[in-house]
């Protein structure tokens, strides 16, 4: 809507200010237009158009994006518009934005940050956001809590499972048994060609009962989670109650790791 407006601004000086040169061919007499009681209001309204709506977008948000369906955002790129609104700084934050049921995207948005919070605006940073429901690439920064812990879990199980997590083990570890378990070993099967790197663990899982038993496992892990999975390390499982040879390691999450699922 703003740049309508500001189209229809731009026409309207350009027409009346070339209507004095147009009076001068036609009948010899540029004043006839220039002295009309039309002729400055005319101009007036033409900048007005071109400048106010901006004005008032920055100032009262309007145009930005309120409510809607909720998102994450990753941070690719800031970049300061040089405008200052209630001397806090305006942004064009540049985003891969991920949501229940849609593929990944990128998209931008210029905002208001606080110059206390500009630190949590940088490359690689999480934002939550709403998306327009009549147009994806416009969003807003979640200022009203839309996405709710229910919803970044819902995506993260879906972006998982997009990531070759199968839904089985999705399911255990929904509804499986937490237990403790010592890693007995770690053998290194290769990379998996997705970035994650193969290993072969076994492991000696004691459930709430007691009765411990070992199982021998293949997961697939990013890089950054290997120190977590040393030889002699204790860690969380979850396991399947019907069958608990399958289990589903339960690792502290890494920025890697959501930064590897949500991002471009």
């Amino acid at each position: 809507m703003t740049g309508i407006l500001r189209m229809i601004g731009v026409l309207t000086v350009f027409g009346v200010g070339f209507s004095p040169f147009l009076a001068e061919r036609l009948w010899n007499d540029p004043f006839i237009i220039m002295q009309a009681w039309w002729y400055k209001p005319a101009i007036f309204a033409g900048f007005g158009l071109i400048f106010i709506p901006t004005i008032l977008s920055n100032i009262f948000g309007m145009g930005r994006v309120k409510s809607g369906l909720p998102a994450v955002g990753v941070i690719r790129s800031v970049q300061q518009t040089g405008t200052y609104i209630n001397e806090q700084p305006e942004v064009r934050l540049s985003l891969t934005v991920s949501r229940k049921g849609r593929e990944k995207y990128d998209t931008e948005l210029k905002t208001v940050v606080p110059l206390t919070a500009l630190a949590q605006f940088q490359p690689g940073s999480f934002v939550p956001l709403v998306v327009s429901e009549k147009d994806e690439r416009k969003v807003g920064i979640d200022l009203k809590g839309q996405l709710s812990q229910a919803d970044l879990q819902e995506l993260l199980n879906e972006k998982m499972i997009q990531e070759g997590v199968s839904p089985d083990m999705m399911d255990i570890a929904r509804t499986g048994e937490k237990a403790m378990a010592k890693i007995l070993d770690v053998t290194p099967l290769g990379n998996s060609g997705t970035g994650k790197i193969k290993l072969q663990l076994t492991l000696s899982v004691t459930p709430s009962n007691g009765e411990m038993f070992q199982v021998t496992t293949q997961k697939e892990l990013l890089p950054s989670a290997l120190s977590q999975v040393q030889q002699g390390h204790i860690i969380n499982v979850i396991y399947s109650k019907q069958d608990p040879s399958k289990l589903v390691l339960a690792l502290n999450v890494q920025e890697e790791q959501l930064s590897h699922l949500f991002s471009s």
